[in-house]
């Protein structure tokens, strides 16, 4: 059997998501290989890669909550909300107090109506959003909810030379928020523009511990579909009988002890036998990868 598994991926500022992608197709030598959850070119961190079969588990881990340290530029705005982006506006922001950047964060936790930049990977009608924008088209997407659990700020500081505020934040948040989107919205509540001028991942779901590339091409590091199951979602453990029956995506009864939502199902022998949800304490199959794959 091929090589499989997830990768997790300490991704540095400059190449896209994609371009790791590629990179790890070479590196593992194959052509299966996906990430979960886009990291923008000037962003770091946490980037899940799944190689071979572990592709079809992206989805779900995708769906899991993010953890980020990001800076966001007060008195700036810019086409892309990032510092990517072409210069929009420039307003002193000097002005602005820290108690008035207080108050202002507070009315962003917990669940807000974002749009998303028009330079964003959404698709529309089929095409990345970036890409109509660069084909010179207007667009508007529509906004959308989005949960912020927390939104700390872990420094305040003014650059009076540029007449900014910089606030380095920490958020943790649903999967789909767009961290240069809340930089935008911070700062145009506060009236002065914002844009994002440093971000990095520092938890994707439960993975937190990554490694850069540079180490990874030296010393290849995969974690076994069993292993990242079972970091990922809960678990059980089945008996040679209903491993049999789940390997065939047959339904099985679900313990008592489990939760509605995501079960890891594991064989005796430790091997993963895939990914089902716990309905009305019915195990349904969503990912079941066969032994002859």
């Amino acid at each position: 059997m091929s090589v499989e598994g997830i990768v997790l991926v300490d991704k540095p500022a400059g190449p896209t998501s994609h371009d790791v992608v590629a990179k790890m197709r070479k590196l593992f030598n194959t052509r299966k290989v996906g990430h979960a959850g886009t990291l923008d070119p000037m962003a770091t961190g946490m980037l899940v890669i799944g190689i071979g079969r572990a592709t079809r588990l992206l989805g779900y881990f995708t769906a899991h909550d993010k953890e980020y340290l990001g800076t966001i530029r007060l008195g700036i705005s810019t086409t892309t909300d990032d510092a990517q982006g072409e210069l929009v506006k420039e307003t002193s922001a000097l002005h602005i107090t820290e108690s008035q950047i207080l108050e202002t964060i507070r009315d962003f936790r917990g669940p807000i109506m974002q749009q998303p930049s028009a330079v964003s990977a959404i698709k529309i009608d089929g095409k990345r959003a970036y890409a109509r924008v660069r084909d010179g088209e207007e667009i508007s997407i529509p906004s959308r909810s989005v949960l912020i659990h927390d939104l700390e700020i872990v420094e305040i500081k003014q650059l009076p030379d540029l007449s900014v505020i910089d606030v380095k934040v920490r958020v943790v948040c649903s999967a789909g928020t767009y961290i240069r989107a809340l930089a935008r919205d911070i700062g145009e509540r506060l009236q002065v523009g914002g844009h994002l001028t440093e971000l990095r991942r520092t938890r994707s779901g439960v993975f937190d511990s990554m490694t850069s590339l540079e180490n990874l091409q030296a010393n290849p590091k995969i974690m076994d579909l069993a292993t990242a199951m079972k970091l990922g979602f809960q678990h059980i453990v089945l008996t040679e009988e209903q491993a049999s029956k789940a390997v065939n995506g047959v339904r099985l009864s679900a313990p008592d002890e489990l939760s509605a939502g995501h079960v890891g199902l594991i064989a005796p022998d430790g091997r993963a036998i895939g990914l089902f949800e716990n309905s009305d304490s019915v195990l349904h199959p969503l990912v079941v990868f066969a032994t002859n794959e």
